[in-house]
């Protein structure tokens, strides 16, 4: 008897403290909630990532092909669409312009939480993602990478908002892994997303939701490669460089391309705070300016100019093309027209064509150095340089093209390189200049939504 009773007090501690381990372990019910509105919102982004590349890639294509049948079609096609998609904002919410990126940092800032419901609604998905398509249908230099942050952001926001989360400052971590997963499928590049969440979002990586955070970067990835299969943006272009060696022309490549990298940036602020008052008075007669110098430049190339310069990118990595400076130079002057219109559309995929057309003409003054190796590390210093974000740009030319490790300390040392001489030309980083630029309601023909009188300015939790 002694001893049965013995085994039960046993069986019955063991059982509580086990209970007790697996509550720890496992988590509350919220916690649970909590990851299952990260990994539904993740899988949802994927999906929606998805459907933009596959729309925006045929809208494309159509484009290229009425440009190609006549290169004078642009001369009424682009105008035309671009009208139409301002018209479309001024109607329906100017919340959609632009790349997407300033506003996912603008609603991250405590004192502009008000702001979350305008920018990250499911109104707001729906017109960028037409938006978007109808801009690269008429040609404007854009990616979709920028807009599938904002719209990974508003789906992961909407999701908990749905859910009803209760946990204080989840909708940060929602918003920053719906953002990061938008970068993730849309380059099918999970570590891309991590070092963007990690860098440009970095003020807002809660500690407490990070791990369920990367694992929803990572689910998002997983999607686009369950729906479109392991696949390279770029492919897995050959060539290396190495350091020791051949430093002189990393070093230069950096150089170059930081300063034209810092003064894109430079012009892109200074150029819309210049124009925005003349387009918030007529924005019409501006957008119509600029898409006739965007027809322009795609005359004067040849065609080169139009869409997101995925396609030149990719030529000029194969050997199928030799660049010159036309191509860089009109492809930065092409981008910052669009820009100046205001329709919706990112600045990743122009700025990797234009440091691959950059490095392709250095790469031809050193040629006992591999030319797609110089073109690959010119590409990651001329995003680098642009967004001030040296970490993110290497990582992302490195996945887009094969997960090469033995180009990864060549890309680092360009983009390191090209960040710090960029900043001598433009001090702030690009996307945080925009967000400040919207905040004072400066957006470029459009106004930031103000807050409704006795609508308190913060959100409380």
């Amino acid at each position: 008897m002694k001893k049965r009773s013995r085994f039960r007090r046993l069986l019955r501690y063991y059982l509580f403290r086990t209970r007790r381990l697996s509550r720890h372990q496992l988590g509350t019910l919220q916690d649970w909630k909590m990851r299952a509105v990260f990994w539904v919102g993740a899988v949802l982004v994927g999906l929606l990532v998805v459907a933009l590349a596959w729309v925006a890639e045929l809208a494309s294509q159509t484009f290229m092909g009425l440009e190609q049948r006549n290169p004078l079609i642009p001369l009424v096609l682009t105008p035309a669409g671009m009208l139409f998609i301002v018209w479309v904002m001024r109607r329906i919410g100017t919340e959609s312009q632009g790349s997407g990126i300033p506003q996912v940092l603008l609603v991250l800032k405590q004192r502009y939480h008000w702001l979350r419901p305008a920018f990250l609604s499911l109104r707001v998905i729906a017109a960028k993602f037409l938006l978007t398509v109808v801009g690269l249908f008429c040609g404007a230099s854009i990616g979709r990478e920028g807009p599938s942050v904002q719209m990974g952001a508003a789906m992961m926001y909407s999701v908990g908002q749905v859910a009803r989360l209760r946990q204080k400052n989840i909708d940060n971590a929602l918003i920053v892994a719906g953002g990061a997963a938008g970068v993730s499928a849309a380059f099918n590049a999970p570590l891309a997303g991590i070092m963007f969440a990690i860098e440009e979002l970095a003020g807002s990586f809660e500690q407490r939701t990070s791990g369920t955070l990367i694992l929803s970067i990572f689910l998002s990835g997983v999607v686009v490669l369950m729906i479109m299969g392991h696949y390279s943006f770029f492919g897995h272009p050959e060539g290396s460089l190495d350091i020791p060696s051949q430093w002189y022309a990393i070093v230069i490549v950096g150089l170059i391309c930081g300063l034209l990298g810092g003064l894109f940036s430079r012009l892109l602020i200074v150029g819309s705070r210049f124009l925005s008052p003349y387009a918030k008075a007529n924005p019409y007669r501006v957008v119509f300016l600029c898409a006739l110098v965007l027809v322009f430049l795609g005359l004067l190339t040849g065609g080169a100019t139009y869409g997101s310069g995925y396609e030149q990118a990719s030529d000029l990595l194969s050997g199928k093309h030799s660049g010159d400076w036309l191509f860089p130079l009109a492809k930065m002057a092409a981008t910052l027209v669009s820009y100046f219109t205001g329709i919706p559309g990112g600045l990743f995929s122009p700025c990797l064509a234009a440091g691959a057309g950059v490095g392709n003409v250095i790469g031809h003054f050193f040629p006992n150095a591999s030319l797609v190796g110089i073109t690959l590390v010119a590409m990651a210093a001329f995003l680098s340089a642009v967004i001030q974000r040296p970490i993110t740009s290497f990582v992302i030319v490195m996945e887009l093209t094969g997960n090469r490790h033995d180009v990864v300390l060549p890309l680092m040392a360009g983009a390191f390189l090209a960040a710090a001489v960029a900043k001598l030309v433009w001090p702030r980083p690009l996307y945080d200049s925009l967000a400040e630029r919207l905040s004072d309601g400066q957006g470029m023909a459009l106004e930031t939504p103000q807050p409704k009188d006795g609508e308190p300015a913060t959100e409380s939790r």
